[in-house]
């Protein structure tokens, strides 16, 4: 697997993740990444937070994404084919990405961020949208349509879910 791409996966994860939680654009009730979660998550996970966060908006953007989607042959940037989640796991321990994602970081550094990775998106977007095919989770371009969908819309408030069948 290439490592450009799990680090970009990875990142858009961050991003939209952390965009998502209810401090921002409340996609989804989490708050692993807001103002104070430091001083709750560090006593409990000292030389891991970032990656405790990182699982724990995955696993509440998952639940959210999956009840718009649905469960089966489909995939999504919170829930991927065991091999990249795996992937972005390790990529996730190995790097010092801790800097980069401070309690500081506000919502327009974040935007700024995800459209760095974006392709121009489908303006009236809404809801889930078809990206590609379970082939097509290995294609740069696609997740860069799929970081254009996410910024799209948080930019028009929309809530949208890209997926891959």
């Amino acid at each position: 697997m290439k490592k450009n791409l799990i680090l970009n996966i990875l990142h858009l994860r961050l991003f939209v993740g952390t965009l998502g939680e209810k401090d921002y654009f409340s996609w989804w009730s989490s708050a692993f990444f807001t103002q104070g979660s430091q001083a709750f998550l560090d006593p409990i996970f000292p030389r891991t937070r970032l990656l405790a966060q990182c699982n724990g908006v995955t696993r509440a953007a998952a639940l959210v994404h999956d009840e718009h989607i649905g469960v089966g042959q489909t995939y999504h940037l919170f829930r991927l084919p065991e091999e990249m989640e795996q992937a972005i796991h390790r990529t996730l321990q190995a790097l010092g990405l801790v800097a980069q994602f401070s309690e500081d970081t506000t919502r327009d550094d974040l935007l700024a961020r995800l459209k760095q990775l974006a392709v121009p998106g489908q303006p009236d977007a809404v809801g889930p949208v078809w990206v590609g095919s379970r082939q097509d989770l290995k294609d740069m371009d696609k997740w860069h349509q799929v970081a254009g969908l996410y910024f799209q819309g948080f930019h028009s408030n929309n809530t949208v879910f890209p997926y891959f069948s």
